[in-house]
């Protein structure tokens, strides 16, 4: 038992010594074949990108649902797996009191990590319990701050009166909106002194 104990050290010697009689061929035997493929060193296609029909993304804030935006189609955009792209949109923004503003758009984006809404083209905003519309081009909600911002020309419509603006911003919390740029405002029942 003691001879054994003491020669089992000499198996790794062995194996060291022998090295330059067994490396060649054992190195033969584990070289790859067939050479390399130079396609395979390239960044595989990112798998990420997709597309859906018929979306709903739902928000909430401190428990309470802040947005429903419902989309015909979306996909990820190609260089951008953060954004999504949504075609022929329609929303609803809900504010305290869970009063409903529909928003329509042919086209939007949406940062999923921003949590930002950007929609584009013949944008129509319907404030629902004041029968008010806005008409933009361009419009950014802000879900996290809960703010609309149109940084272009807007119309804004009620039974009443007919604003037209180069700006405009509107805050759900305190429900006050602000037109900027070039205003023009036609107020029915008013006149001229």
């Amino acid at each position: 038992m003691r001879f054994h104990r003491n020669t089992i050290w000499l198996v790794p010697l062995l194996f060291i010594l022998t090295f330059p009689l067994w490396s060649p061929p054992i190195g033969r035997f584990l070289t790859p074949r067939g050479g390399f493929d130079p396609d395979l060193n390239k960044k595989p296609p990112d798998t990420h990108n997709f597309a859906m029909k018929t979306v709903k993304i739902l928000q909430n804030q401190d428990g309470r649902r802040t947005a429903l935006i419902r989309a015909e189609q979306a996909y990820t955009a190609v260089d951008d797996n953060e954004i999504l792209i949504l075609e022929q949109v329609d929303a609803d923004l809900f504010d305290e009191n869970d009063n409903i503003t529909r928003i329509l758009a042919r086209e939007g984006k949406y940062g999923m990590t921003s949590k930002i809404l950007t929609l584009t083209g013949e944008v129509v905003v319907n404030k629902k319990i004041d029968n008010q519309f806005l008409y933009t081009d361009l419009l950014h909600y802000h879900s996290e701050q809960r703010t609309i911002n149109c940084p272009g020309k807007t119309r804004l419509k009620n039974e009443d009166a007919e604003i037209d603006g180069g700006s405009f911003d509107y805050d759900i919390k305190t429900e006050q909106y602000v037109i900027g740029k070039r205003v023009k405002c036609f107020i029915k029942g008013f006149s001229e002194p």
